[in-house]
Parts: structure tokens; sequence; C-alpha cells
């Protein structure tokens, strides 16, 4: 039953979590005023200092955050297709909520470390919120799975 609204829910999950992935979370604010987009998918972080006049490079691997990334992303696609098995897809639910907190306390993590290793300022980007909305959004398809259960429980117990 792909038109159920838990299905949307999910959906736009997912959608919020890709975007996430290829966007700036958050920028680096060097002393010049320069603003560095920090993006999952990045690697490096570079800047010129002019007070040193050097050029200040980061080599900084975020591969446990796309690897958590791309699995709500997956679990998220995943669980919609799971709606003949309506108590996996509330387990499902669940666990992908829990990862999608970590994955925002992990951002901040990196966002704080990053902003310490160069000793630079640090501010969040409005896409920042996106895994939070991704979360409500999963616990709504979960009470609406859940609603959907006890109706058809509801239903097997007037048959008899």
């Amino acid at each position: 039953m792909i038109q159920r609204i838990q299905t949307l829910y999910l959906f736009v999950s997912f959608i919020c979590f890709g975007i996430f992935f290829f966007s700036p979370f958050g920028y680096l604010i060097t002393p010049e005023l320069q603003e560095i987009p920090i993006k999952i998918t990045e690697s490096n972080f570079s800047y010129h200092n002019n007070a040193l006049n050097q050029d200040i490079v980061l080599e900084y691997s975020m591969l446990p955050l796309v690897i958590l990334v791309s699995l709500v992303c997956f679990i998220s696609f995943f669980t919609i297709f799971l709606y003949k098995k309506r108590m996996l897809q509330v387990r499902l639910t669940v666990f992908n909520i829990l990862l999608q907190i970590g994955c925002f306390g992990l951002l901040f993590y990196y966002l704080i470390d990053i902003s310490k290793r160069l000793e630079l300022e640090y501010s969040t980007g409005i896409l920042i919120i996106l895994p939070l909305i991704s979360a409500i959004l999963c616990f709504l398809a979960m009470r609406a799975i859940l609603k959907d259960e006890a109706l058809v429980q509801a239903s097997k117990y007037f048959r008899k």
C-alpha cells in the first residue's frame, strides 16, 4: 500500500537526508570573514591565513558520518516497501530515529572538532535541522504504522 501517509513521511525523510548529503551543514569563518562550507562529502578544508601568510590545509575524513547518513537514507527508503510487515517496519523506523539523532550529535562533533583544529570560528547552516525534521517525520510514520496495525488487529478480532 504505497498510498499510506506513513509512506509519504518516510519518503520525505529520505529526501531530507538526500538533500543533507550534498549540501553544506556548517561554515568555518576565517579571520577575514570568509566562509568555508563544510559538506559531508568533502575531506579537505583549506584557507589562506593572511596573518601568517600561509595556506592552511586540513585533511579530515568524515567517513563515519557518510556511512551513517547513507544508512539512514537506505533504511528510510527500504522501510517504505515493508508495508506488509508492519511490526518490522516499526522496529526499523525506531532504529532509524536513533540513527538520525546520533547523526545530529556527530554533526556537531565534526563541526566543533574541525573548527578547533583549524582554530577558526564556526556557524551552522539552516540545513543542519534536516536530521531533526527527518526524525520527526519518522516518528509520525511510526505512529501511523502503529495505528494501521491496531486497525488490522481490531478487524481480525471482529471477524471471529
